[in-house]
């Protein structure tokens, strides 16, 4: 019999992947755009994200055990259903690399400054193609098992953070103004994009309901997280944290305990790596899925090595950190969100003007 991924595995996966992007440049971004008022973004954020995400779900449940592709096949058709797919596929891949590109220049710029960038890359997604080729399962059972030494270390670092933080830093409390807030929340509804992703892995889940339910749990929660996070960055650096490419990896190296241990970082940094392998692991593991749909290839497992090589290839295009912050990831940031929620409010209206929505309820009162 199948494994069937649980609701303890699947929001665990849920919130390392959205939550684990305040270790990018995800609050320095925030703070650009509405300034001392970027921590309300991620709140707001996830309140405007709710919507669309509340009506997908709701779609979901009219098709009990029915994953993405079964979704769209059955409201969109064959043909609107395939580009609808493609065009999911490449905005996740491209995510995906620039992404990873991104996790190492991180581990290049702090960690291991003298090993070439591209053999750090390599490296990196050996891992992740381990863990996907492993299947969803096992990245659920590793997420569970690991999601509160992860959590846990990472709050232990925000308390330490606080030890400099001013509290004035978060005045003018509206920042830059109401209505860049807004306009920042909208765009900030990408945050949480990868629950759409998510929706792919529902046939591996022991129930609709489960992942239903896994999905609000995990989008609440990281919706807090990540808005503490912003909030203590914001306390900490100031109006510098804009021009500060990865803030929590820069406030660990302020960390000290004297003379025992003054390389504090060195601590964070497998707990942190572990979190980045589910994240992506999971990523690979759905991007060769909705490949494996799209061309109608069974054995998707053996295409997992083949598609992060070429992720590798796509990451290396960018020279710097600071072409893959300001450019090529801004720009997927920019695409992702709109067109994300841009399907699940496409399939909820279909869905309804086919009387979908009507039909399970009449079935249901028999």
């Amino acid at each position: 019999m199948k494994q069937q991924l649980g609701i303890r595995e699947y929001t665990s996966i849920a919130i390392l992947m959205i939550g684990a992007k305040t270790t990018e440049n995800t609050p320095s971004s925030l703070y650009s755009e509405a300034q001392s008022a970027a921590w309300m973004i991620p709140i707001i954020s996830g309140g405007f994200f709710l919507i669309p995400l509340f009506l997908l779900l709701k779609t979901f449940s009219v098709f009990q055990g029915k994953d993405l592709f079964a979704l769209i096949q059955r409201l969109l058709g064959k043909y609107i259903g395939f580009f609808v797919l493609l065009s999911l596929f490449i905005i996740s891949s491209l995510a995906f690399s620039y992404d990873t590109r991104m996790y190492t220049d991180i581990i290049h710029t702090f960690y291991f400054r003298t090993t070439p960038l591209v053999v750090l890359y390599a490296i990196f997604l050996f891992v992740c193609v381990y863990g996907a080729k492993k299947g969803i399962q096992h990245i659920g059972s590793i997420a569970y098992i690991t999601i509160w030494y992860i959590i846990l270390s990472f709050a232990f670092a925000l308390i330490l953070s606080t030890k400099d933080n001013s509290i004035q830093a978060i005045y003018p409390l509206w920042g830059s103004g109401i209505q860049d807030i807004i306009k920042a929340s909208i765009s900030g509804t990408t945050l949480f994009a990868d629950f759409i992703i998510l929706t792919v892995i529902i046939s591996n889940m022991s129930s609709t309901k489960d992942f239903t339910k896994g999905t609000w749990i995990a989008l609440i929660l990281n919706a807090i997280h990540i808005s503490a996070a912003v909030f203590i960055f914001t306390c900490l650096f100031d109006r510098s944290l804009e021009g500060v490419g990865y803030p929590f990896h820069t406030a660990i190296r302020y960390f000290s305990f004297g003379n025992f241990l003054s390389n504090v970082e060195t601590l964070f940094l497998p707990i942190w790596l572990m979190a980045g392998f589910i994240r992506f692991a999971a990523l690979l593991y759905i991007c060769t899925k909705i490949f494996g749909h799209i061309f109608h290839i069974k054995e998707v497992e053996y295409l997992t090595p083949t598609l992060a090589t070429i992720y590798l290839l796509i990451g290396i295009i960018p020279e710097t950190p600071l072409d893959v912050a300001l450019e090529f990831k801004a720009k997927i940031r920019l695409i992702a969100g709109p067109a994300f929620l841009a399907i699940s409010l496409l399939l909820w209206a279909v869905a309804l003007l086919k009387g979908e929505f009507k039909h399970a309820k009449n079935k249901k009162g028999m």
